[in-house]
């Protein structure tokens, strides 16, 4: 499980590139992912908020990643794919 700074839209729409990659099933709380003879399932928990003050705050939400039949490196390279797409830039 992750922790991740954004929205469930804001999720989707880092997710678009990864739909032109992969054969998937987007639901609304979350994908269902066919990867190299296995799936991965990306279940999206409540949305929230991260307050880091009075007047401050952040949209956050947990991310499952539910591997089925991948191997460790199939997850890996899997994950390095996944973060790429939703690194953002900053500074």
């Amino acid at each position: 499980m992750r922790d991740m700074g954004l929205s469930h839209r804001e999720f989707f729409t880092s997710f678009k590139p990864l739909r032109q990659e992969w054969q998937c099933q987007i639901r609304d709380n979350g994908v269902r992912i066919d990867y190299e003879g296995g799936q991965v399932d990306i279940v999206l928990g409540e949305e929230g908020r991260r307050r880091f003050a009075a007047s401050l705050s952040l949209p956050r939400t947990e991310v499952t990643f539910v591997f089925r039949c991948l191997s460790a490196a199939q997850q890996r390279a899997f994950m390095l794919r996944f973060d790429l797409a939703y690194r953002r830039g900053g500074g």
